[in-house]
């Protein structure tokens, strides 16, 4: 992997330390307000180094491409579901989660700033599909803040609808009077099912402004558990073995409590009903 140099100053000494992109500093102190776990060592100066977070023995000494980054110690207290887990041990949750963009109500007014994430300038709420003008290609716009993969199935969903499919997606359009915007070549893309606009942005009365109401987009989407877990698990337990997940993650068969920014609801099956066909 590239490497890069860091220049760290600290105070009248200059430190050029090689690091992997990316990597958090190291050779500086903590915040004074900082409280970082026990086990989080520093070195004798009490500024952060290599086993301040990682568990790796002579983590330091060893070349960037032999450290096995997917050992469970490879972050001291691991392995951790998500790598925002082993942050928040150090910092604040709150003060370090990124803008949600898409909550545009601010003391009851939109804020217009966060338009500007999206379009090249804060349209008109209510403007047809086609004045519309983004930063990116549409398909590729949601990629800028969300991985790829946000969800199970999101890249088989990534594809070139059949002339049937796109035939019954056309009469769901009209039967609920919403649009299910697809991509170039016809191709699913996230806002096909997706839309951007906190509920009431645009009004409902227009197709683009036609969406399941009710979640908290503050909140996002919740789940909840169900007894059809047992279930679930036992026919999955075979595949899922295979999987190697590590022991602070689990599969597990959950229902939609709420859902936000989708154009139709997945909970009742009316969002999948509308490109998809079922036999009863």
């Amino acid at each position: 992997m590239k490497k890069t140099i860091l220049i760290l100053f600290l105070w009248t000494n200059v430190i050029a330390v090689e690091l992997p992109p990316l990597h958090h500093p190291v050779g500086i102190s903590p915040p004074q307000k900082m409280q970082l776990p026990n086990e989080f060592e520093l070195d004798k100066d009490g500024l952060l180094q290599c086993v301040t977070c990682h568990g790796i023995k002579d983590i330091a000494d060893l070349p960037f491409d032999e450290v096995d980054v997917k050992a469970n110690h490879f972050f001291n207290g691991g392995p951790y579901q998500q790598l925002t887990d082993f942050c928040y041990r150090c910092h604040k949750k709150k003060s370090a989660q990124r803008l949600n963009i898409h909550k545009m109500y601010n003391v009851g007014k939109i804020d217009k700033k966060n338009c500007d994430y999206c379009h090249l300038e804060a349209p008109e709420p209510n403007n047809p599909p086609e004045k519309l003008e983004f930063r990116l290609p549409k398909e590729k716009l949601c990629w800028g803040c969300h991985l790829k993969t946000p969800h199970l199935n999101a890249l088989t969903h990534n594809r070139k609808v059949s002339a049937e499919m796109l035939k019954i997606i056309k009469i769901s359009e009209q039967k609920h009077k919403v649009i299910l915007p697809l991509g170039a070549e016809n191709r699913v893309i996230c806002i096909t099912c997706h839309t951007a606009h906190e509920a009431g942005i645009i009004d409902s009365n227009f197709a683009s402004g036609k969406q399941v109401r009710g979640g908290d987009v503050s909140k996002g989407v919740i789940y909840r558990s169900h007894a059809w877990d047992r279930v679930y698990q036992a026919d999955k337990k075979e595949r899922i073995s295979k999987l190697n997940l590590n022991q602070n993650h689990k599969l597990s068969y959950q229902r939609l409590e709420q859902e936000v920014l989708l154009r139709l609801s997945a909970k009742n099956g009316i969002l999948c009903r509308a490109c998809h066909q079922f036999k009863d």
